[in-house]
């Protein structure tokens, strides 16, 4: 819809609907084009802006490693560009609910409310290692190759196997990027690196964390984490699902999503 310059970087942004502020900040592999589900339900009410990060979708690269802490100012700058004066609720996907915890650290009267999903307070081992190596695969063979191995990670064995299509489409769409590679490394330096866990009991916001109870990326454990440190926050799991929940349980997800933002 529109760019704008913050910092260093030049940033894409669309804005949906009127109402209350939303900002959408999308995860590692994606850019904003991946949340059209949400903001068509919830354009209705809310004044959605969704941004691409830095080194994602149509904003732009600089070459140097990258931390949430960057992505929060940038986002922060986009609202200060767009005179969202008003603190916003924020939802964040998988980085980006990394992102979020970041904004709600540093910038505690710009966020009204949290909403993390699929997401962590500092990765697990286990996660720390699936990032490190399809890092390594994109580096080597480019995206098409490690999109094979991202869907793996992103849903459980039940559902890939059931949704030959959809996987096979979800798999060419995650490939066919012109993505700066060093975009795609910087990014993923950030959530390797990101920690959050000793300054979680700063947040102040009402704040809401959703899981899939068999996310091997972003686990339940790194779920609750957030939860035990965040002041009054709330969890659910969604036990079945994994690491794209929202696709796999999108009735139920936009349910408890509108829910929560309706009420805070």
């Amino acid at each position: 819809m529109a760019q704008v310059t913050v910092g260093d970087v030049e940033l894409y942004y669309e804005i949906h609907g009127e109402g209350p502020p939303v900002v959408l900040i999308h995860g590692l592999a994606g850019d904003c084009g991946a949340w059209a589900p949400q903001i068509n339900v919830l354009e209705s009410g809310y004044k959605i802006i969704a941004l691409d990060n830095r080194g994602a979708g149509r904003s732009s690269a600089p070459d140097y490693p990258y931390t949430t802490r960057h992505f929060a100012d940038d986002t922060v700058g986009l609202m200060d560009a767009l005179d969202i004066t008003e603190p916003a609720h924020v939802i964040g996907r998988s980085m980006g609910g990394a992102i979020a915890q970041e904004m709600a650290i540093n910038y505690p009267d710009r966020v009204r409310s949290m909403l993390i999903t699929a997401s962590f307070g500092k990765l697990d081992r286990y996660g720390h290692r699936i990032l490190h190596n399809i890092n390594e695969v994109v580096k080597a063979q480019g995206y098409p190759a490690a999109a094979r191995h991202q869907s793996l990670f992103f849903f459980p064995p039940l559902y890939f196997n059931e949704n030959q299509a959809q996987m096979d489409g979800f798999e060419e769409g995650l490939g066919d990027t012109g993505r700066p590679v060093h975009g795609y490394t910087n990014s993923t330096h950030a959530c390797l690196e990101h920690d959050a866990l000793d300054r979680l009991d700063r947040v102040k916001c009402p704040t809401l964390v959703l899981a899939g109870g068999e996310d091997i990326l972003c686990s339940v454990g790194a779920a609750r984490q957030i939860a035990e440190r965040v002041p009054g926050c709330e969890i659910k799991i969604y036990e079945g699902a994994s690491h794209f929940f929202m696709i796999q349980c999108f009735d139920e997800s936009m349910a408890d999503i509108k829910g929560f933002l309706d009420r805070n």
